[in-house]
């Protein structure tokens, strides 16, 4: 039996390092937009491609779709967090190089008002931020003497990113729709800075300047979801159907540019940016209660939405995802037949322009999970394969990464032992 102390002190101590803590990654590819959008899925279903619009379980929190908060036993609590590590690998036709990170993904919990009305809370990313390279290159200038050269050094970085904290409800109608929602505050700061040298191989003087730009958010999001389940096949399976939307709206801001060199310039703008229309539609299909298998399609409209007061300055973002899962028998005698075995995958489109390239990124995902053999909760591994870039251009950095994710899951039957009290 878990301590409710030991999980309450737990909880207190990672919200408060997931607030201090700086988020890490290195690539160099969120050196545009918002970074590297984190799309929310917890390690069960980021095991299984990510997909999570039409899944529903009672030992797992989905905040992929908040419609399934309403799925919890009525004597439940549910608390999850998650940590992971991540080796990236960075290729140019010239050079590479590799990088290992870690972070804390997420905490969470849920518990039930009623037999038909969830409730969730948490604190989850939104995107991260974290590069550091250096360009070099030289050009001949014209000269009336000696030939002169021009060396051109220019240095980039960027820290920082973009977090959430949540609370949700979902309602249950007719034991068969449920319908929820999301409520996010946005809080966060995203840092660039360019660093420029021009140097001359005769004795004139050398040239610096030095670009920097800050943007903070504090803002309020909401993510409305919709879920539908139908059993068939005489009660032996069951089919779920989700959908998800968020609207456009204006991302309360402050975003400073300022340049130092020959001249210098300071420039403060306020909600100069917008969050997109989002649309995502889902299933997963259950079949006697021992194998599922589901896909999602979630579609961000971000060309439409304003980036630094202007149009069209991202592309429009579309995710596929597909995944499966199994359990031998979820009761059985044997640990081996109560393990769960998860696969998934998943391919999106960037919403990053970059040279007029079109990027995308893809993803492998295995997972297991081992239950705990006293109680409903489970430890959950995922690992995931994937990569980042354009697929018919050799000009552009080609990104790959090998990430190890761990979960805890503890679900404790906390108001059933109120009730025997």
């Amino acid at each position: 039996m878990i301590n409710r102390k030991i999980v309450a002190s737990a909880f207190a101590l990672l919200v408060s390092i997931g607030i201090f803590a700086q988020n890490s990654t290195n690539s160099p590819y969120t050196r545009f937009g918002y970074g590297k959008l984190i799309d929310g899925g917890f390690a069960r279903t980021n095991s299984m491609g990510g997909i999570g619009l039409g899944f529903r379980s009672k030992n797992t929190i989905n905040i992929i779709n908040p419609a399934a908060y309403s799925e919890i036993d009525s004597t439940s609590f549910l608390f999850e967090f998650g940590l992971s590590g991540m080796m990236s690998r960075f290729a140019s036709k010239t050079a590479s190089s590799t990088k290992i990170t870690g972070n804390i993904d997420y905490v969470a919990l849920q518990f039930p008002i009623t037999k038909w009305i969830g409730v969730s809370a948490g604190l989850v990313p939104y995107s991260f931020v974290g590069y550091a390279f250096k360009t070099k290159d030289s050009l001949r200038i014209p000269s009336n003497n000696d030939t002169v050269y021009c060396r051109n050094i220019q240095s980039f970085g960027g820290v920082g990113g973009i977090s959430q904290v949540y609370l949700g409800m979902a309602f249950r109608f007719f034991d068969r729709l449920s319908l929820g929602v999301n409520g996010y505050y946005m809080f966060g700061e995203v840092s660039h800075a360019r660093y420029s040298e021009q140097e001359f191989s005769d004795k004139r003087p050398t040239h610096s300047t030095t670009s920097t730009s800050a943007l903070k958010v504090r803002s309020f999001n909401t993510r409305l979801g919709l879920q539908y389940s139908q059993k068939l096949r005489e009660n032996k399976d069951l089919l779920t159907v989700g959908a998800i939307y968020e609207f456009q709206h204006k991302l309360g801001s402050e975003y400073t540019v300022s340049t130092y060199g020959v001249d210098t310039v300071l420039d403060t703008l306020n909600n100069v940016f917008e969050l997109p229309n989002v649309y995502g539609l889902g299933f997963t299909y259950t079949l006697d209660n021992r194998l599922m298998f589901g896909a999602d399609a979630v579609y961000q409209q971000f060309a439409k939405a304003y980036f630094q007061n202007q149009p069209n300055v991202l592309n429009n973002r579309l995710k596929l995802s597909a995944g499966i899962e199994f359990v031998n028998k979820p009761n059985g005698n044997r640990y081996i037949d109560r393990m769960v075995w998860r696969l998934g995958a998943n391919y999106a489109t960037s919403y990053a322009k970059v040279n007029d390239s079109n990027l995308s990124d893809y993803a492998v995902t295995l997972g297991f999970g081992f239950p705990f053999r006293a109680n409903r909760s489970m430890l959950n591994l995922h690992l995931e394969y994937g990569g980042m870039g354009a697929m018919h251009s050799s000009n552009l950095l080609k990104e790959n990464y090998l990430k190890v994710g761990i979960s805890f899951s503890l679900n404790e039957m906390w108001f059933y032992r109120l009730l025997l009290r």
